[in-house]
């Protein structure tokens, strides 16, 4: 929403609005670098929101700026950089990939529940959120034409407090427009705020659409917030996100599921690939079948358009077990969706069974239903497949699914693919890291995170050189936790061996495995000579008491005496602690209780900073792990016996932290930890190419969505053929 600020800049800052129009800036240095000039103190302080840059200019700092030919110089060139980007098309991989389809505009919809792209936009919880982010900035960066679709959350995901026991406080600061970098869509028609219906129940709930400009990328966000236009009820339906009762999920899946088709087909848009990111998006299955069957040109039965929906629909689950997953009952169906049975010519008992697990089930699975309206279906590592296709083998069974070339497997309908999860490296990565690739890897490295060669020269770079980038880093997370602490609650040293743990406060996820043994960890802890300190932070859902409890053990612990302020906890978890965390770090833990963990993506941000993992062999690790390039908790063994397993893992745990880990970090040879700096080296060149939301989207791409256009070899675009990285079977 252009604020009036931004509108009245003087015509020699005109630059400023343009470069605030797109958050392209969250990922290109220079850019950011603008407004870092502007107002350092304020840039931090809003979470890098170019908006509260602008919006707190003063007219002394306008008049200086505007006589300042050193930044206008500098705003000129980010400028040219975004507008480059922007326009660049031929250059793109997809441009050279498939160049008989480069001319289509908006190839694929991809729906999520949330996006992760900035800090400050919160309309996100947690890694679903983010990883969403990152596949647009990766399509942006690959040329890709794709455009996303979720909801605009007034109050959005809590922000996190701790009350004096330690107990997690939520808090719900409002999402304003205004403040944010996003745009009112516009009727062409009318030059008027789109505003549409959708229908929910017995009425029609009206609906308007923000726009987000991330890189080449478009993404809308649907808001039902229409004070008079909208009952109070209504307008909150897109209040918060995952608040409320299973109602008001409903209410918001249906908004994004059918107003997304709709918003689509008002702007003129033809995708010829849907993507649901989980289930929650699964209704626009439902408004697809009915727009074909009530278009005259195609007069389709319900059959023929569940098949033509099917064929074009690409379902991602990312949830290894039954209670990750929305269910309805038969009445909110009833009740909601009353409409539907009528305009798609069905009964009542046929709609609810496409949401049957079996023919016994009493709800309404988005999953399954998801499943049902799919043709190309994927977990997120290689070990989540298996795991999802255990889950859903019944209904995978009934159906014929084009996921694969083996026909046995097509026939019965077992296979499910794999396409792991990667992270934007730009967006995660440090200026210091950046800066010294850029000088060993050259300068257009990031735009090709997603080739094996690219990382190749990562053993060229001196290992004084890595080390000094990861020294300097760690010293900045610490300056960090003393400004989000304040100076006196932080006794960490810049240092020491710094392990962080990051990620919602799951049960499952154990954030307490490291607490099973006081006096193992308070051994770890007082070590002189190999001194260990960890940094905690997530948060637990509003209505999760056990994850709450987690928070306040580990806050608890870490004010004892004896942990000499060797253990911290960081409030508020968001994508800025993210990032200070995993540029920050040496080693991130990873506990969950395998094999619950469908992929994650915390520990794959570390990896282009030097970081190194210690992980159970759950998710990604599982398929990324070797004994040269980090460290694996447990033998991969899973059970029933939760307790056994949690025991076996600890002592795992507290093994390599005491006997491995530490010794590695604090062996040096004139003054530099060698073997250390080695495994760094492995760990990057091995892993961040394979883990890159680009290598991601490319598999995407080559399996889903571009399957049936001709495609020019990978050698000659200069590609590394997706197969070679990904560890596909």
């Amino acid at each position: 929403m252009i604020s009036e600020k931004i509108s009245e800049l003087p015509a020699e800052l005109q630059g400023l609005g343009t470069l605030t129009s797109n958050f392209y800036y969250s990922w290109k240095r220079n850019i950011r670098d603008v407004f870092a000039v502007i107002d350092e103190t304020t840039w931090d302080h809003s979470g890098h929101n170019p908006v509260s840059i602008i919006d707190r200019l003063t007219a002394e700092r306008l008049d200086e700026l505007r006589r300042d030919q050193r930044f206008l110089s500098r705003l000129e060139q980010a400028v040219q950089t975004q507008r480059e980007y922007l326009d660049d098309n031929e250059s793109k991989w997809f441009a050279k990939t498939y160049p008989e389809a480069r001319n289509r505009e908006n190839l694929v919809a991809y729906f999520s529940m949330e996006f992760g792209v900035v800090s400050y936009l919160k309309i996100y919880s947690g890694g679903l959120g983010v990883l969403s982010g990152d596949h647009l900035k990766s399509s942006s960066d690959l040329g890709i034409p794709l455009v996303g679709i979720g909801l605009f959350y007034s109050r959005g995901y809590f922000s996190q407090g701790l009350n004096a026991d330690g107990w997690q406080v939520e808090h719900y600061p409002p999402n304003r427009p205004e403040d944010l970098p996003i745009q009112r869509v516009i009727d062409e028609n009318t030059k008027k705020p789109l505003v549409f219906s959708v229908p929910l129940a017995d009425r029609e709930v009206k609906v308007k659409a923000w726009k987000a400009e991330v890189g080449r990328i478009p993404l809308y966000l649907l808001d039902t917030n229409l004070p008079g236009e909208n009952t109070p009820e209504d307008c909150e339906i897109t209040s918060e996100l995952y608040g409320g009762d299973s109602d008001t999920r409903i209410k918001q899946e249906i908004v994004l599921g059918f107003g997304g088709a709709r918003l689509l087909r008002l702007l003129g848009q033809k995708p010829s690939v849907y993507h649901m990111n989980e289930g929650h998006s699964s209704f626009i299955s439902l408004e697809r079948i009915s727009q074909f069957i009530e278009d005259a040109s195609h007069g389709r039965t319900f059959r023929e358009a569940l098949t033509a929906v099917k064929s074009s629909t690409v379902f991602t689950t990312h949830t290894p077990v039954p209670a990750g997953i929305d269910i309805f009952t038969r009445g909110q169906i009833e009740h909601y969706l009353s409409q539907y049975p009528k305009r798609l010519g069905i009964s009542v008992d046929d709609l609810f069974s496409l949401g049957q697990e079996t023919d016994e089930s009493n709800g309404f699975n988005m999953a399954v239903f998801a499943i049902r309206t799919s043709s190309m279906i994927n977990g997120v590592s290689n070990l989540h497949r298996h795991v999802a296709r255990e889950l859903w083998e019944k209904v995978l069974q009934e159906e014929e699914f084009d996921i694969g070339d083996d026909a046995a497997e097509k026939k019965s309908g077992k296979r499910m693919r794999s396409v792991t999860n990667g992270v934007h490296v730009a967006s995660w990565i440090s200026d210091a890291m950046a800066d010294l690739l850029d000088e060993y890897l050259g300068q257009d490295w990031n735009m090709k995170t997603f080739r094996a060669d690219t990382w190749r020269a990562i053993s060229k770079i001196p290992s004084e050189r890595l080390w000094q980038v990861r020294q300097d880093s760690r010293a900045k997370l610490m300056g960090f936790i003393s400004q989000r602490l304040d100076h006196s609650r932080n006794s960490l040293d810049p240092n020491t061996l710094t392990i962080g743990f990051a990620r919602r406060f799951a049960t499952y996820k154990r954030a307490t495995l490291l607490f099973s043994d006081h006096s193992r960890l308070e051994h770890l802890l007082m070590d002189s000579e190999k001194p260990i300190q960890f940094i905690f932070a997530g948060k637990a859902h509003p209505r999760d008491h056990e994850g709450k409890k987690f928070i306040q053990e580990i806050v608890s612990f870490s004010k004892r005496e004896l942990t000499g302020g060797k253990i911290v906890f960081l409030p508020d978890y968001d994508i800025e602690v993210a990032r200070n965390m995993v540029q920050g770090v040496d080693v991130w833990l990873n506990n969950p209780r395998r094999p619950m963990e469908a992929s994650g993506t915390s520990g794959m941000k570390v990896l282009c900073n030097g970081g190194i993992n210690l992980s159970i062999l759950d998710g990604w690790w599982d398929e990324a792990y070797t004994p040269s390039n980090g460290w694996a908790i447990g033998t991969g063994a899973t059970g029933t016996n939760y307790s056994l397993q949690d025991r076996q893992n600890a002592e795992s745990l507290y093994d390599l932290l005491q006997n491995h880990v530490t010794q590695e970090f604090y062996e040096r040879t004139n003054g530099l930890p060698l073997k250390w700096i080695e495994r760094m080296k492995r760990s990057m060149s091995g892993l961040v190419p394979r883990f890159s939301s680009s290598r991601m989207v490319i598999e995407y791409a080559e399996n889903f969505y571009f399957k049936n256009y001709g495609k020019v070899p990978a050698h000659e675009v200069g590609n590394i053929e997706v197969s070679k990285l990904s560890g596909q079977d």
